[in-house]
């Protein structure tokens, strides 16, 4: 390839990198927010994310749906959360390997999250349901006739209960 060639590929995968962040900052900022308990923490969770993401997001196809682009970053932030996890001194490596359903594979991320949502109220596991399909928080607020920022509180809410629910299931058990 040729070295204009390989700058102009190398532009494109900025400007794609650059419109991901774009689209999905907010969420990803949130989403570190809520799962660590200071803000250096978050700081530090929202740029390993980013750096992930400028790393593999060449495996992420560029005619993906958002629903795809979603799953996909959604991936990227539980990933970047269990390695975080596993940094904390009050967690052991062992103790999250012994956790059922913690582990960095996406088909057990998705039993653990679905496991978890299974646990909410029917309405907030609605609201879960259609995030996970790829629907914006606006898209689902108009669906709901919610005004978007009542859902967001509502979702950071459910997040909440999503990790006392974690807490309840895998945390407060009796080591053996």
């Amino acid at each position: 390839m040729s070295p204009a060639n390989e700058t102009v590929k190398e532009q494109q995968r900025h400007d794609r990198y650059m419109a991901l962040l774009g689209d999905f900052s907010r969420h990803i900022e949130h989403f570190c927010a809520i799962h660590s308990n200071r803000r250096e923490d978050a700081d530090d969770m929202m740029q390993e994310v980013f750096i992930m993401v400028w790393e593999n997001i060449d495996g992420l196809r560029e005619d993906s749906t958002p629903r795809q682009v979603n799953r996909w970053l959604q991936r990227v932030m539980r990933t970047v959360f269990i390695r975080h996890m596993r940094k904390q001194p009050r967690y052991s490596t062992s103790d999250l390997d012994d956790a059922k359903g913690l582990q960095v594979e996406q088909d057990d991320n998705a039993e653990l999250i679905e496991e978890l949502v299974a646990h909410l109220p029917a309405e907030d596991r609605q609201l879960m349901q259609e995030r996970f399909e790829g629907y914006s928080n606006k898209e689902i607020a108009q669906r709901h006739g919610l005004k978007e920022n009542t859902l967001n509180q509502r979702m950071s809410r459910i997040t909440t209960k999503l990790r006392d629910i974690y807490i309840q299931l895998y945390e407060s058990q009796p080591a053996h």
